[in-house]
């Protein structure tokens, strides 16, 4: 071995050898000055000055060397510049006990705060952050799914070069060879491609890159960009804004094409404040209504009061249609159901001039955000309801076309991806792969080796957020801190550091320290002294943001002429294509979680893939059926997907789903589905006006986990007209049973399980639930549930403890569309109890029905006699072949079932033990309302879900219990649930309710 061999390629050989001929350099090794340096720095005080180890001590440091590698990813990150192993504890860690950082989940570079649950050291589980001013405690799929993400085995694990692994100091070289050429044309010929960017610390990064090299050019790419949002607002305004809703104001809603509700970087902070406003408005007696438009169903057309299936045609005139009402004009629809729609939505905007609120989606184009400004503006809501900000990404980049454009010219030299994948996500229209081979000197940096990286000369892996610091805003401006909450598992970099070494002078020091070094230096005000700083930075990080950073309001004033421009009328069978992000992968980033694959899409229900999405007319037109391979083709490309009849879909319109296709050999994701950035066009992404549809004569068969769409004559689901009598069960309602009357008074004395010890109960508010499933994933997250795969579900074995039903009632061209979220209901009356021949689910002294895991045999009989059907059975070992890195991620608090037994929702019976455990610390006291929250509980956005104690007439689910609404699931079968329902909301029969 190298006698002269650096500290810095020493750490690297190290820490990738483990074969035959290493082990055999260990004696040599141990002789050199080099080594000597290297147990100086990684084991200060191990060994006195001047003296080295002999050869047993040195083996035995290098098994300690060796086993903290390995342990790292057991071992907290607390800001120190080492990592200390457990036989000296570390501060703040107490064995077993849980430890929660307050951190960021980012959401196509927005901020959403959370909480990091960890147990000695290893991150487990994401809660919402309570005190975040935008989440306000909720979360989403894509944040409870981001501590899989950790831990997932696909991700880029070492430096590659050419395709082969390499050293990061090898690459380190290889840029030192490049910047000086760089600086000495000042960046010509130097790109830099990152997605959008709020984090004001990475955007200052680029700001002093851009100084150091005059020639850079910097391109953002945007997989579901915000253009139209931002161009709408310089159409309406003169300048780019970002538009944030005040629903607390507002007395009636339109929406045209609207995703407030949706999936998407503002779900959790919007759903939150749109739901507060309804329960304000319901305290008061009125309802406040949401009228919906949109070609394709979404959560908040779904959501919707009063919805119309409109394609974007028909958007545009109705968007028209109401800038005319709301000047006092006419509208030109007059027959059919668009004009239903519109004189009931135009009726209420008029009469709530000031308190209306209208707005648009994403996926809208320019001038329809320019029309919705318009509208709000004539109906007085701006500044009121309605109001503006400075847009939240950093603005001064150009388009991912730009770039193309750059690249096919030749005028690219350098080309710097920073958490981005081109080659997959652009548009077909720009044939980025084939342009990229034309750049000589490539580097890609992302957390998975990805297509774009299998083109790039040089593939960096990228921090995961759990195991980086940064900084990013949320939709309201509020700046959100990202801290690790371990150090990183594979020894990746973050954005930030990946940035600095393009700099001036390559940084001193590596790793997580150089990152909060860069963060603090960013934060650090000027002259600010260091106590000053340290006290105002530690408080930032125990909250998770820095307080007061929230974009300040605007004033705009509309500019120029009002138009209403009115499409042409179409041709009646011409079909366009709209493109949506999907529901629960988003834009396919995050595709090789498993979790994520097996949530089911909230609306279809499907799993494992994407569908083309048709409506019942189209359908019939064209004499196709669900599952039927069609191709979709426009400009000469063309890709095929199974149909999915989609009720509420407008008629001439198919919907695309991103996500999916996949083309990343061995990787989860790979094969998945069909790629829709085939077909998609670069310059209307959301929109493709004429396709053509054909049948393939193949079928395929989509895997759901729910295949009835509709309630069968039963009342699952109940509606409440607002005003109308109750459609609640009556409090202490009973009816004839042939169960005994319960022994245990725990178990409760009545329908309300209220008795003399404490007796668990849920309830779950059907008017609040959006079905956006983040209950689902904190649940599988929580308790440790296994991904069971594709044909495993489709055999009927999925394994997940909580579903969202979804049902449908009235006409399915546009029905009303409700969401059920279906836990156990923990039966004081259980007939799952009646039916086990060994007692392996019981019930205990506080009305919890248990299972007993090493009793269950697995004779399935529980399940049988369960009228709910939320047992599921474990027929494989699930869990047996993971990765040990995906181990890691288990809860220990909660059992790992072994293959054969019954398991189900148990109340996070785990979390209970805790508070009980806690209650018996401070002599027996009783157990604080609020103080158990289950894992659905805690993630729902809208806080559908109430979890106390009912034996408690002051708890809060005791007082939703007495809500008039309340109504047992399948109550007349007389189980008597402890899980109960409200009913939804719809508005009164008198015209003057709907306000």
């Amino acid at each position: 071995m190298d006698q002269n061999l650096d500290l810095a390629r020493l750490r690297d050989r190290l820490a990738s050898g483990n074969g035959p001929a290493f082990w055999r350099s260990l004696d040599a090794l141990a002789e050199t000055e080099a080594f000597q340096a290297y147990l100086a720095a990684e084991f200060p005080g191990a060994l006195p000055p001047g003296q080295g180890p002999e050869r047993r001590g040195f083996l035995k440091l290098m098994a300690a060397s060796f086993a903290l590698a390995g342990l790292s990813a057991c071992d907290a990150f607390d800001g120190r510049a080492r990592e200390v192993p457990y036989v000296v504890q570390p501060e703040r860690i107490v064995a077993g006990a849980p430890l929660a950082y307050a951190t960021s989940a980012l959401f196509d570079g927005f901020a959403n705060g959370i909480l990091v649950t960890t147990r000695n050291g290893r991150p487990l589980k994401v809660e919402g952050n309570p005190e975040h001013p935008w989440s306000r405690g909720g979360t989403d799929v894509l944040a409870q799914a981001s501590v899989l993400g950790l831990y997932d085995p696909f991700r880029s694990q070492a430096v590659q070069h050419l395709g082969r692994p390499a050293a990061f100091s090898a690459f380190r070289g290889a840029l030192l060879a490049r910047l000086a050429a760089l600086r000495e044309t000042g960046g010509a010929g130097f790109h830099l491609l990152t997605g959008p960017v709020t984090s004001p610390s990475l955007a200052a990064g680029i700001a002093r890159l851009r100084a150091a090299y005059p020639g850079l050019r910097w391109h953002v790419a945007e997989t579901v960009p915000r253009d139209g949002l931002y161009a709408g607002a310089r159409q309406a305004y003169g300048r780019p804004l970002e538009t944030q809703f005040r629903f607390e104001a507002a007395r009636t809603l339109v929406s045209l094409d609207g995703d407030f509700l949706d999936a998407g970087p503002g779900q959790v902070g919007l759903s939150r404040r749109w739901i507060d406003a309804r329960r304000a408005a319901q305290a008061e007696g009125r309802l406040l209504t949401l009228h919906a438009a949109a070609p394709t169903p979404g959560l908040t057309s779904v959501k919707a009061d009063h919805a119309l299936a409109a394609g974007s045609d028909d958007l545009a005139r109705l968007a028209g249609d109401l800038l005319r009402i709301a000047e006092g004009g006419q509208p030109e629809t007059r027959d059919g159901p668009m004009a239903a729609w519109l004189r009931r939505a135009g009726t209420a905007l008029l009469a709530n001039r000031g308190r209306s609120l209208v707005t648009a989606g994403l996926a809208q184009p320019a001038g329809m955000h320019a029309l919705v400004h318009r509208i709000n503006g004539a109906l007085g809501n701006t500044g009121t309801t309605v109001i503006h900000t400075a847009p939240v990404p950093v603005s001064g980049a150009e388009g991912l076309s730009d770039l193309a454009e750059a690249m096919a010219g030749g005028r690219v030299g350098t080309l710097l991806m920073l958490g981005v994948n081109p080659a997959y996500e652009a548009s077909g229209d720009l044939a980025f792969a084939e342009h990229l081979g034309r750049v000589p000197f490539k580097i890609h940096a992302g957390t998975y080796f990805d297509e774009t990286a299998a083109h790039a000369d040089w593939h960096l892996p990228l921090a995961h957020p759990l195991e980086s610091w940064g900084d990013a805003r949320a939709l309201d401006g509020t700046v959100g801190l990202i801290q690790p909450t371990i150090a990183p598992l594979y020894g990746a970099r973050s954005a930030h550091e990946i940035l600095a070494l393009f700099g001036a002078e390559v940084p001193a020091q590596e790793g997580p320290e150089q990152g909060l070094d860069l963060l603090k230096r960013h934060w650090r005000g000027p002259g600010e002294e260091a106590a000053a700083f340290e006290a105002r930075f530690g408080e930032a990080l125990r909250l998770g943001f820095l307080p007061d950073t929230a974009l300040p309001v605007e004033t705009v004033a509309l500019t120029g002429g009002v138009t209403a421009p009115l499409p042409a009328p179409g041709d009646g069978d011409r079909i366009e294509a709209v493109f949506r992000p999907d529901p629960c992968l988003w834009d396919g980033a995050s595709a090789d979680l498993g979790w994520l694959q097996e949530l089911p899409k909230p609306l279809t229900k499907i799993v494992w893939e994407n569908v083309v999405a048709i409506s019942p007319r189209l359908a019939e037109r064209l004499h196709l059926a669900t599952g039927d391979v069609v191709a979709v083709e426009a400009n000469g490309r063309r890709l095929e997907g199974a149909a999915w009849i989609l009720p509420g879909q407008a008629e001439g319109t198919v919907t695309l789903t991103l996500g999916y296709g996949r083309r990343v050999p061995d990787h989860l994701a790979h094969g998945l589905g069909y790629d829709a950035q085939a077909l998609r066009p670069a310059a209307t992404p959301y929109r493709l006006a004429d396709v053509t549809l054909t049948k393939t004569g193949r079928r395929a068969r989509p895997v759901t986990t729910q295949d009835l769409g509709t309630m069968q004559g039963h009342d699952f689901m109940r509606v409440q007209a607002l005003g109308a009598p109750s459609v609640g069960d009556p409090p202490g309602a009973a009816a004839p049973s042939f169960y005994p009357a319960p022994a245990s008074a725990g178990r409760g004395a009545d329908s309300d399980g209220a008795g003399a010890g404490r007796a668990w109960g849920m309830v779950i508010d059907l008017d609040a639930c959006i079905g956006c499933n983040a209950c689902l994933t904190a649940c599988q997250s929580e308790n440790n549930i296994p991904v069971v795969g594709r044909a495993e579900v489709a055999r009927g074995r999925w394994m997940n403890w909580l579903r969202v039903d979804r049902y449908y009632a009235g006409d399915l061209d546009a029905p009303e569309t409700h969401f059920q979220p279906v836990p156990c209901m923990h039966c004081e009356a259980a007939p799952c109890e009646l039916g086990c021949p060994v007692e392996a689910t019981v019930h205990d002294s506080e009305g919890l029905n248990l299972q007993v895991y090493n009793r269950c045999i697995g004779t399935r009989t529980c399940q049988s006699y369960c009228p709910y059907k939320v047992r599921r059975f474990n027929y494989l070992d699930y869990t047996g072949g993971m990765a040990p890195v995906e181990q890691q991620q288990r809860n220990p608090e909660v059992t790992v079932r072994a293959r054969g037994v019954m398991e189900k929702c148990t109340y996070c019976i785990q979390r209970i033990a805790g508070a009980r455990i806690d209650s018996a610390k401070d002599a027996h006291a009783p157990i604080p309302d609020g103080a158990v929250e289950t894992a659905c509980q805690g993630a729902c956005p809208t806080r559908a879900i109430v979890f106390g104690d009912l034996s408690d007439p002051g708890s809060k689910v005791a007082a939703a219990r007495r809500d008039p609404r309340n109504y047992a699931l399948l109550g007349e079968l007389n189980t008597r649930p402890r899980t109960t329902y409200l009913a939804s909301l719809a508005p009164g029969a008198e015209p003057g309710r709907e306000g």
